[in-house]
């Protein structure tokens, strides 16, 4: 079974990918259990694909009050 998985940034393609699964590990899954498989391999894919940084900064603004 091949998993295509798209990524997309405020609706803008940025990454696509295959992840192959063998057929033999899905073949005795139900329905039910297939989706929460893929569901697992798709956040397996994206932890190790995926970084988000970010940086607090102080409020350039004297007027208004930091929290």
């Amino acid at each position: 079974m091949k998993i295509r998985i798209k990524l997309s940034v405020a609706g803008e393609l940025v990454k696509e990918a295959d992840v192959d699964v063998a057929d033999a590990k899905m073949e005795e899954l139900t329905d039910e259990e297939k989706e929460h498989a893929i569901e697992i391999i798709v956040r397996d894919w994206a932890d190790k694909h995926l970084q988000v940084e970010w940086e607090a900064e102080s409020n350039p603004d004297p007027d208004v009050e930091e929290e």
